[in-house]
């Protein structure tokens, strides 16, 4: 039996960055993790991705090469669009890899079961530990004729060897839409097919159309309010019917429809462990009911994305081991989607405040009226930061346009301090630089913005 401070199964982003900081405390630490560190988002998710979504924005600026005074364009190959998407996650798992030897942490690559409070099993060594952090991640969603071979889902995505004529993306939320944006760049047709009113939802409406004017320039087809209703998939291709009736067919169809907590198969049940209607249930430490027994991203059902799994799993272990004042705020929850243009958001938007009944004002900046975005050939888009009306603190910002997910870490820090939006106008800011979008929307507040 070996003795640990905390053992933390899954290795994704609020597995292997709590163990970090653990280890940096002076604990001692294992993971258990079955595949690679780094989990779906830097194996399958996030990291390969983004990767192709750099090639696919070069290669499409230089499309648009005589937009900039230039002559030529590029050209691209998959195989080698993959291998370098391969190179990156690579080198960052090393790095981590890496990190863990020199802090000392202990990885045990196997399946993971907590018998109780204080032990799990690793395979077959049992770990005993004060303390117990569950971040196992999530699957994808497969309900009912989603279950059919053949159907695709991300991971399968980004193992393809060659790229299909055509594809049938079914689920309009953020992977779908990202997915379809770097497949259309490649000149794959695509259709959407979404069963909601719209695609991205969550996303204030004004924001939301400027996406979906911009896939739908690129070619894409987008279907709204109809959910599919059965798959085949053969050799020839795959074919959907709607509920309306409606046929679809392409050459292979990928299902983004949202992923579920991965609960199964942990021991989770017969430990005691209690869950909500989406995942383990936890306090504001992340404690679930079980003394000592922390969890932490997509696992508690709370937020899919890697960034809010991390917060939540550092603010688990400064509860174990600090001082406990570490939260998540969920009204300060950041999130970016990487479709062109790029869409980045902070707190609740204009529409879900409203249905909240607390009365918001908004300051809107447009690209178009940014010298850097003219410079950039990046006019389309616009800022737009919210703020309660009775005092004008800034409670959300969404934005659409180039850069927007570097962008957003300054509005960020607005809503988690309580910064008035009239403050952000008066706060200087560098020229010409797309930050004075920002600077702009807050000028709105007062006597206007002063470029529109």
């Amino acid at each position: 039996m070996d003795r640990y401070d905390l053992v933390i199964i899954g290795g994704g982003p609020a597995g292997y960055i709590p163990a970090i900081r653990a280890a940096q405390l002076g604990k001692r630490v294992a993971v258990v993790e079955e595949e690679s560190l780094g989990g779906t988002c830097l194996n399958h998710g996030c990291i390969p991705t983004k990767t192709l979504v750099a090639s696919t924005t070069l290669l499409r600026n230089s499309r648009n090469a005589r937009k900039y005074g230039l002559e030529g364009s590029l050209s691209f190959s998959w195989d080698r669009l993959s291998r370098r998407k391969d190179m990156v996650v690579k080198r960052l798992r090393s790095g981590v890899e890496a990190h863990f030897k020199h802090l000392g942490i202990d990885i045990f690559r196997t399946h993971a079961v907590l018998k109780c409070p204080g032990e799990v099993i690793a395979g077959d060594v049992l770990l005993e530990t004060d303390y117990v952090l569950l971040s196992p991640g999530s699957l994808p969603l497969m309900p009912g004729p989603f279950s059919a071979d053949g159907v695709q889902t991300s991971r399968d995505v980004l193992s393809w060897d060659t790229l299909p004529e055509s594809l049938l993306i079914v689920g309009g939320g953020v992977i779908g839409c990202e997915f379809a944006s770097i497949f259309a760049s490649l000149g794959v047709g695509i259709t959407i097919v979404e069963m909601l009113p719209s695609i991205l939802p969550g996303i204030d409406d004004d924001i939301r159309q400027v996406v979906h004017n911009s896939l739908k320039r690129s070619g894409i087809k987008i279907i709204n309010g109809n959910a599919a209703e059965s798959v085949n998939v053969s050799d020839k291709g795959a074919d959907v019917t709607l509920n309306n009736g409606i046929q679809l067919s392409a050459e292979r169809i990928l299902v983004s429809i949202g992923r579920k907590a991965r609960t199964d198969g942990l021991g989770l049940s017969a430990a005691g462990v209690e869950f909500s209607s989406v995942g383990i249930q936890t306090d504001e430490n992340q404690m679930t009911n079980l003394d000592g027994v922390y969890a932490a991203g997509d696992v508690t059902g709370k937020w899919q994305l890697a960034h809010a799994g991390s917060a939540q799993a550092l603010a688990a272990v400064d509860h174990m081991f600090g001082r406990g004042n570490r939260k998540v705020n969920p009204d300060a929850i950041p999130g970016c989607i990487f479709t062109s243009p790029e869409i980045a958001t902070v707190g609740p938007g204009q529409e879900e405040w409203e249905k909240r009944g607390i009365s918001v004002i908004t300051g809107i900046s447009r690209y178009i009226a940014n010298g850097k975005a003219v410079g950039m050939n990046e006019t389309e888009g616009f800022v737009k930061i919210i703020a309660r009306e009775n005092d004008g603190i800034v409670v959300g910002v969404q934005m659409v346009g180039a850069d927007a997910s570097s962008l957003i870490g300054e509005a960020v820090m607005a809503v988690n301090l309580g910064v008035q939006a009239s403050e952000i106008g008066e706060m200087i800011h560098p020229h010409p630089t797309l930050s004075e979008l920002y600077m702009e929307a807050g000028e709105s507040f007062g006597a206007g913005a002063i470029h529109g």
